[in-house]
């Protein structure tokens, strides 16, 4: 029994410790420059050796505070998708009820403009989409 503890804590201790890994770098004769893990081979030579220390695991706080933005950026995406009417909380009906109504003088000029930009591919003209803008603006007032 305490040579199975012992061995346990021996392999706890040993995975604990990340060592540095070695990086190369290789300069080949055409003068291209690699970076890599093992030695130089070949015609190249190695111009160059330093051990890099492996990053250090997250704290708590770290973990935390990536947790915090991840649910944040998740909230404002919802937000934003609500309020652009690209949710899909409704099963995608959405878009299909805003066509059965009578669309308002704003998204007629919406509409207008996208299948204006549509035609025109990629011709578009900076005074078209000036212009185009400009009369959804109107619209939308």
């Amino acid at each position: 029994m305490r040579k199975a503890a012992w061995i346990w804590l021996v392999c706890a201790g040993w995975s604990g410790h990340a060592t540095a890994q070695a990086v190369h770098k290789c300069v080949a004769a055409g003068g291209e420059v690699s970076y890599q893990s093992h030695s130089c081979a070949g015609l190249s030579r190695e111009a160059q050796r330093w051990n890099a220390p492996p990053d250090p695991p997250p704290s708590t706080e770290q973990l935390a505070s990536r947790a915090l933005l991840r649910e944040r950026g998740r909230a404002e995406s919802e937000f934003l998708s609500r309020r652009a009417g690209t949710d899909t909380r409704d099963g995608g009906n959405a878009r299909a009820i805003r066509a059965v109504s009578r669309p308002s003088a704003c998204e007629a000029a919406k509409t207008s403009r996208e299948k204006t930009l549509e035609r025109a591919g990629l011709k578009r003209t900076y005074d078209l989409l000036s212009r185009l803008d400009e009369q959804v603006r109107k619209a939308c007032r």
